[in-house]
Order: C-alpha cells, then structure tokens, then sequence
C-alpha cells in the first residue's frame, strides 16, 4: 500500500485529486493498480467519505482512473486523460471548434447553477470585477497576458461559483488548452471591448437571477468569440 499524505481541512477533494494524480503520473500507481476503498481512504485521511467519493468521480471524468461498481476503484488503463491531451492539443489540434462546443455545454448550463447557488455577495463581487477590468480597458492599454489572465479568471470563476466541482476541474483543463488562443483573441481589434461588453450582459443577467438570459448572454459571448478566431463548426482551425 503506498504512503498517503497528510491533508489541511481547505479544498479536501482537491487535494486529494491533485495527489493521486502526481503519483499516476509519476508513475508510482500502476495501470490497473487498485485505490483503496472510499471508507479505508476516509479513515487514513481523516477526512469524510464524501470528499473522497467527490474525488474519485472527478479523478474518472478526468480519466485517471476506472471505478468498477462491486469491484472496486483502478487506475485507468488508458493513457489518455485530460492532462496529457492538453499536452497534445497544445502540440498539434487543431479542433479548437470541438472545444469551443464542450465549452458551450458547460458554461451555458454553469450560469443556471450560479444563480441557483452562489450569494448575492459573490456575484456583486465578480461585477465589481468585470466593472474594473472594462475601465482598465477603457482608460488605456493593457497588456494581452494580463486581459488573457483576466478572462480566464472570469469564466473559471463562474465555473466555481457553478458549485459543481467536476464541472470546475474541467473547465480549469479546457481553459489551459485554450489559453494561446486566448491571448491571441486579447490582440484582435475591438475584440477586447467587445468581450468584456459581452461579461458586463452575463453579468446583468446574473444579478436579475435570469436563467434563461443568462444562458444566452453566455451562448452568444461563446458564439462571438468563436466567429472571431475564425472557428468553424467542426474541426477549425485559428487563422
């Protein structure tokens, strides 16, 4: 049985996450090695089941590892989970459209949930940043890293304010994949206004408690920036 470590009370599952994934990685649990039992990690932990169970279902969408009902839980035999096709992305894809589509159906259905879920508290405090980001803009340059830094801490966090933490984890994935064509997008003229333009009616629609204008602000954002990196439908390619 390898050694586990010793955790803190913040982001339990996380960190559980982030562990078992260094040691796959590394190669220290075996393809087909068996994790131990919910309970059995819960006691050596000190920590609930139910944080090791939220980890284990985000470490199996991530692919990491295979739970068999009434066997037990592996790691994967397969090579592909999202941390090396983000390596291959990174390399060679050029179905950027494919991933614009999963953030379609993520996102859309993600600002349904912050507004079921999240305070008024935080969703005045995300407006207040979207409102700072569009008068940095406005009063003057700023830099395509820092506006590509800004965007994505937006999205990830509507994606945490979603409260679904395997939602959160891959959009955390999608949004490294996307992040050159991101600051690439910071470049294009206009495009940087338009965007935050785009946040500002997410955001009106957040604070009214709108799901359904939600929905369609975000749609629309995602659509726009799609149409301007020149995405088509399927298989597109950044110009």
């Amino acid at each position: 049985m390898h050694d586990f470590f010793t955790l803190d009370r913040s982001s339990v599952s996380n960190q559980v996450v982030d562990h078992f994934k260094r040691l796959i990685q590394g190669n220290k649990l075996k393809a087909g090695e068996k994790l131990p039992a919910e309970r059995e990690l819960a006691r050596q932990l000190n920590v609930s089941r139910n944080s090791i169970r939220e980890s284990y279902k985000i470490l199996a969408t991530l692919g990491f590892i295979e739970i068999k009902h009434g066997l037990g839980v592996f790691v994967s035999e397969h090579n592909e989970n999202l941390d090396s096709l983000a390596s291959n992305f990174l390399v060679r894809s050029h179905q950027f459209a494919d991933l614009f589509e999963i953030r379609k159906l993520l996102e859309t259905q993600g600002v349904e949930w912050v507004i079921q879920r999240s305070t008024d508290r935080q969703i005045a405090a995300l407006d207040d940043f979207v409102t700072g980001t569009i008068g940095a803009v406005l009063n003057g340059p700023v830099d395509a890293q820092e506006l590509a830094y800004r965007d994505q801490r937006f999205h990830l966090t509507l994606a945490q304010l979603s409260g679904n933490s395997v939602t959160y984890r891959i959009m955390q994935h999608l949004t490294d994949l996307l992040s050159d064509v991101r600051t690439e997008a910071a470049k294009l003229p206009k495009r940087i206004e338009q965007s935050w333009e785009e946040h500002a009616c997410i955001m009106a629609a957040l604070k009214q408690r709108d799901s359904d204008a939600a929905k369609a602000a975000m749609m629309r954002h995602l659509s726009s920036m799609e149409h301007a990196l020149g995405l088509t439908a399927s298989g597109g390619e950044m110009p």
